[in-house]
Formats: C-alpha cells, structure tokens, sequence
C-alpha cells in the first residue's frame, strides 16, 4: 500500500520552488553588478576598493565573453549528467537535423550580439539603468511571435508593453554624462536597447528549438544551453582575430580571472536553481518572480556600489519590473 501524502507537501514544495527562484534571481543580478564592477572602480560597500580592471574598448568586453562563456560551458558540462543524462546523446543527434541546427546557431548568434552590447552597456550606465533597458526584449518577443509564429497577444499584453516601454523611457531620463567620467550614457543606452533586441530574437529562436513543432524534433534545455554557450564562447574567440589587440595590465589579470570564474560559476547555479524552481512550481510563477531582476540588480548596485537613480530612474525601473512580470505570467 502506498504511502499517504503529507498535507503540508504541496506548501512545502512551494515555498521551496519559490526560494531557489528567488535566490536565482539575486544570483543573476549579482553576477549584473559583478558585470558592472570589471569597467568601474568602485568603492564596494563604501569600504573595498575594487573594479576597473578593464578599458571598455570592444576587444576587452569580447574577451571577457569568451572567458565567461567557456567557464560557463566547462560547469554546465559538469553538471550535466545530473541535471540531464542524455544531453550529449541529444548533441550528437541534432547533427543530424540540420534545420533545428541552424535555429540553434542563431540562438548562439542573437546571445553573442546581446551579451556584448549588454556588457557595453553595463560599462557605460548604471547597472540599474542598464538591466531596465535590456528587459525591454520579452515586449519584442511578444512582437516578433506575433509576426513570425502567428501567436497573437492578448489585448492586456498590448497595454502591458505600452508600460514597459514607458518605464524604460523614464530609466533613461536623466542619465547625463559625467565630466570627469570617459564614459557615454547615449552610448550605454543604445548598447542597452541592441542586447534588449537581440535577446529578443534570441527568444523566438530558442521557443522554435525547445517547443515541438510540426515535423520538428524539439531539444532539452540542458544540451540547448550547452551549445549555445559554446556557439558564444567560439564566436568572441574568433571576432577578438580581427580586434584591436585586447589591452590589460598584468597585475589586473589575477582580478579578472577570480571575478570571472565567480560570475561564471554563479551564473550556471542561478540556472540550475531557476530550472528546479520551474519543476517544483511551475514557468508561470517563475517568471513572475524572476521579473524581479532590474529592482534587484538597482538595488544590490546602489548597496555594493553607491549607484543612486533619480526618482524618475527608480520609477522607471518599478514599472519595468512590473511590466515584465505581467506580460511574462501566463494564464493557467
């Protein structure tokens, strides 16, 4: 005879699922602020003086892709025969669909092109004003599935969208340069939208290759990730061939390499925590909890960073992280 169920399982499974989403949207925004820290030398906490260790010429940020990309892909590979026994079983199987193969090499492409433009970004502006741009992209999402794959938004999801883009347009109010300071906010911002629209399309590459479509095999998201981790990591190795040569001092060098590893290895934990979150309560919750990342990542940045936003900036970042929220929780 099986055993009877608890009746606090189901709370208990909750509250659980909802504490590793949570702690893998402070892990993603952390890894923002650690992002931010590479190009800024700040005065972490108001008492450790840390950061700039890096110029933010295009060489340098590629670089620093290629390094966290690998570092990424050596974990995941890892951690992949837990988290899914066949994944290398599903690579070498999508070699042998060349169609489902080349919407994953897109995928890698728009990832290479976002995380580069959101890296400049970060450089530039504010972590806070940054991530708030960049989460412009589930509106484009939502826009390129209702050309490209014909899933039309729901009239609530319209108005949401007009929010969001709202929200980002008061995130960039104010953001002024700073005399003494090298760095471009007009730049940052632009940067901010091109990693939004990347990722945007990103999204609908990556809806194509992990949902079963007609006459299509669909991929697991373990390998998926895997390889488009690669596919970035090769594409920043190979673009710094034709860069201006990468210029870091040696005694910047150790900094780097630390803080990388703990941004890689943050960065996969968060993933993993978001995907057993998913598991225990399901992708609608869990995407309105991760929703939370531009509030957090402005918050861990004004924390460990000093980085204060304007009133309308901090509004801004709110209707953002609403706005997200509700256009990503679908209906039951």
């Amino acid at each position: 005879m099986s055993r009877p169920t608890p009746k606090n399982a189901g709370s208990s499974q909750l509250l659980l699922g909802i504490v590793f989403v949570l702690l893998s949207a402070v892990g993603l925004a952390t890894q923002n602020v650690v992002s931010r820290l590479f190009f800024v030398p700040s005065a972490v906490f108001g008492t450790l003086s840390l950061g700039g260790w890096l110029s933010p010429q295009l060489s340098n940020i590629v670089m620093l892709l290629a390094l966290r990309m690998a570092l990424m892909a050596a974990f995941l590979t890892a951690a992949s025969p837990r988290l899914y026994p066949k994944t290398f079983t599903a690579l070498w199987q999508l070699t042998k669909a060349p169609k489902l193969l080349a919407y994953v090499v897109g995928s890698g492409l728009c990832l290479f092109i976002g995380l580069t433009s959101l890296y400049f970004s970060l450089s530039q502006v504010a972590a806070g004003i940054a991530i708030a741009i960049f989460f412009i992209y589930p509106a484009i999402t939502l826009l390129l599935a209702w050309r490209y794959l014909h899933q039309r938004p729901l009239p609530y999801q319209l108005g949401l969208m007009l929010v969001l883009f709202f929200g980002v347009a008061l995130t960039t109010l104010g953001s002024s340069p700073n005399p003494s300071s090298t760095a471009n906010p007009t730049l940052g911002i632009i940067g901010g939208l091109i990693a939004g629209l990347s990722f945007g399309i990103y999204g609908i590459f990556a809806e194509i290759v992990l949902q079963p479509q007609a006459e299509q095999q669909s991929l697991h998201p373990v390998p998926f990730s895997l390889i488009t981790f690669v596919i970035v990591s090769s594409l920043a190795s190979l673009s710094l061939v034709f860069m201006a040569p990468v210029t870091v001092a040696a005694a910047s060098w150790p900094p780097i390499l630390w803080m990388t590893l703990f941004s890689a290895l943050i960065t996969v934990i968060s993933y993993v925590l978001s995907n057993s979150g998913i598991q225990l309560i399901g992708a609608s919750l869990t995407a309105l909890i991760s929703a939370s990342a531009p509030a957090l990542t402005a918050l861990f940045a004004w924390m460990a960073l000093q980085e204060a936003l304007q009133p309308q900036q901090m509004l801004g970042v709110g209707l953002v992280t609403v706005g997200v929220a509700a256009i990503s929780l679908k209906a039951k």
